[in-house]
């Protein structure tokens, strides 16, 4: 045979002898240890048997201590084979009778306790004598009792009736009888000797057809080797034989049908495999924008927080700006005095614009739709961009109509949309190297609002028109945009029932629309700007009002302006000082800022409304961080009226009036 034939042969022979050999041995020491077990419980139940009727009988022989009585017992036992020795004693362990058999130890070494029965115990012991081969047996032991009746000096000779009186039992001896295990070891050597011939037998017949079903299989098995060898270095122009019957015959048909479906695909896979080099290459390309455009969002997201926290700061001093502006304002100044403070106040009031703009786009908060103006969302969106338009030599055109009804939209999402279609624009007119123009305007149509966004730029071309709002597309370069994408943006105005499009103008640039429905309760006439609050005089109502602020400017501006109306004021640049001084006096209107160091607005609030429940009610918030969603939460639980820093004088008037009216 070759060496892959013999090698097969001979591990499939082995295999076979081996299992064989193991069931032949397994099944044979289970029958062995069952008949042994059976064979030692039969004697062990014969020996006890036998001990309690040598017990039973032995009752008279100890009362009168008669060895012949106890002599003709044990004669009867030794008739059986297995007994070896037969003892009695009495209680205090005299020995009345010992017999032993020819073979029978001297005594018995106790090897084991095996328990006890009812009357007695059994061990299991050996003794090996001089010259001689050991001999292992049993020695059961059963007490003997006797029925003492209610007799005195009666004779000896009526013993054997004393059962019938009534009487307690009593122990007078024990008999011992020992039993041989020297038989059952015989058969049991007999057993294994039979059994190992027969295992020789099963293992050389089983090995002999194992041999010739391998002559039988090798050839065929030897064939699919072969076919596999090739298959593996690649030939798959030639089959195996498939003229053996049976399932090797069907083994060898699937090889061959196997050989040729795998030449078929190989063939489909080399025709695919130039197709999926591009392929990786594109997809690796668009993951590689994807990655940018992710870290280009996480950037945004960092910026967003860190714009947010410096807009809060912002606020404080730009509070006092617009306050001192406007008390000077208001002090009755000479008319180029009058005019320097105009700007300042108006120039403060745009950076206050501008501040709030950018809390509101930074801040992260969860979709909400409101009804909402188109016009008021392109117009904050184009004051975040104004400088950086007017920079690049930029100017926007607007055409807003002023009657175009309210829609249901969350303000941020569709900020974002403006944002990101105004920055896009910026971006391809700034690459013109010419002034650029941005016409925004809006309309009503058949139930629809109409935001339009056109550009003087390069347009789009053509071939990318189809593309622009799929995930992933962008002809900018790494670093440029807001991240969003336009696909995004996309997704936006679809999740508002609306519609977003993309057109290159007739005169060049690019036209970008966004229709949105307008909110169910609106009419197409609608108006939606709200009329201006009227300024308010100065309250009839002279209280004793407490500030308590950590910025020395709004304190100032704050005492000077509640003094003016006629109000006693009290400051404290924290919520300590504060508390020691409401334990002192008593006031009837609070304003504290939400944000101090030590004890903060709230901490003094709800240490208020602990004490005071009609105080707390008359609170008044001020705050520079009114978009943070702690102080929203704050603000909503509690339900106290509040001041948006920089606030104005006539707003902080209102917001007092209103508050000192609470009863």
């Amino acid at each position: 045979m070759k060496p892959t034939r013999t090698s097969l042969a001979i591990r499939f022979i082995l295999f076979t002898s081996a299992l064989v050999l193991v069931t032949a041995l397994t099944l044979g020491l289970f029958s062995l240890q069952r008949y042994e077990a059976r064979q030692d419980d039969q004697l062990r139940h014969k020996g006890v048997s036998l001990v309690r009727s040598l017990a039973h009988n032995a009752e008279l022989g100890v009362l009168t201590r008669n060895p012949a009585i106890l002599s003709e017992l044990a004669r009867g036992l030794f008739q059986d084979e297995d007994v070896i020795g037969v003892s009695v004693v009495d209680r205090e362990g005299a020995l009345l009778l010992d017999e032993r058999g020819s073979n029978s130890p001297e005594r018995l070494v106790a090897i084991a306790d095996l328990g006890s029965y009812g009357g007695g115990t059994v061990r299991l012991g050996g003794f090996a004598p001089e010259g001689g081969q050991s001999i292992i047996a049993y020695e059961m032991t059963c007490a003997v009792y006797t029925q003492r009746g209610a007799r005195h000096d009666e004779e000896i000779a009526f013993l054997e009736d004393a059962a019938a009186v009534p009487g307690a039992k009593e122990m007078i001896g024990y008999a011992r009888v020992m039993l041989s295990l020297e038989s059952t070891r015989r058969d049991l050597s007999d057993l294994k000797w039979t059994f190992g011939m027969l295992t020789f037998i099963v293992i050389g017949v089983a090995i002999l057809l194992t041999v010739m079903l391998v002559r039988r299989m090798a050839g065929p098995l030897e064939a699919l080797a072969a076919g596999t060898r090739r298959i593996a270095e690649g030939n798959l122009d030639e089959a195996v034989p498939e003229e053996s019957p049976g399932e090797l015959g069907d083994l060898a048909r699937a090889f061959n049908r196997m050989t040729a479906d795998l030449k078929r695909s190989r063939r489909e896979l080399e025709n695919y495999s130039a197709d999926l080099e591009n392929q990786v290459r594109l997809r690796t390309r668009e993951l590689e924008e994807a990655q940018n455009q992710l870290v280009q969002a996480e950037k945004m997201s960092a910026l967003g927080l860190l714009v947010s926290g410096v807009a809060h700061e912002l606020n404080n001093p730009l509070a006092g700006v617009v306050g001192y502006s406007q008390l000077l304002l208001r002090s009755g100044a000479d008319e180029r005095v009058r005019q320097g403070l105009e700007k300042i106040n108006r120039e403060a009031e745009r950076c206050k614009r501008i501040v709030q703009n950018l809390q509101t786009f930074a801040r992260k908060r969860k979709p909400q739709k409101d009804r909402v103006g188109v016009n008021g969302i392109l117009e904050s969106t184009l004051e975040l961009r104004s400088y950086q338009l007017k920079v690049d030599n930029i100017s926007v055109e607007m055409a807003l109509d002023p009657d175009v009804p309210m829609i249901q939209a969350d303000f941020h999402q569709l900020q974002q949309v403006f944002l990101n279609i105004v920055i896009n624009a910026h971006q391809a007119m700034k690459q013109t190297g010419r002034p650029g123009l941005l016409h925004v305007s809006t309309r009503f149509r058949d139930g629809m609002v109409t935001a339009e966004l056109r550009d003087n730029g390069p347009g789009i071309a053509p071939e990318d028109l189809g593309r622009i709002f799929d995930p992933f597309f962008t002809t900018k370069e790494v670093g440029q945009g807001t991240g969003l994408g336009l696909s995004i943006c996309y997704g936006i105005v679809q999740e508002h029932q609306g519609r977003i499009a993309a057109r290159n103008g007739p005169n060049g640039g690019a036209i970008f629309s966004v229709s949105l429905p307008v909110a169910e309760a609106d009419t197409p006439h609608e108006k939606t700007d709200a009329p201006a609050p009227e300024p308010v005089a100065p309250s009839a109502l002279k209280r004793n009002i407490l500030v308590v602020d950590d910025e020395l400017a709004i304190l100032d501006i704050l005492r000077q302006v509640l003094r003016a109306d006629g109000h006693r004021v009290d400051t404290a640049l924290n919520g300590a000082v504060a508390m020691r001084k409401i334990d002192g006096e008593r006031y009837d209107m609070i304003i504290s800022d939400l944000k101090m160091p030590g004890m903060s607005g709230q901490e003094l609030y709800e240490t208020i409304r602990d004490r005071d429940p009609w105080l707390a009610k008359r609170v008044l918030f001020s705050t520079g961080d009114v978009m943070n969603t702690e102080t929203n939460a704050f603000l909503e639980r509690c339900g106290n009226s509040y001041l948006q820093k920089p606030f104005e004088i006539d707003a902080l008037r209102r917001a007092v009036h209103e508050v000192l009216r609470i009863r």
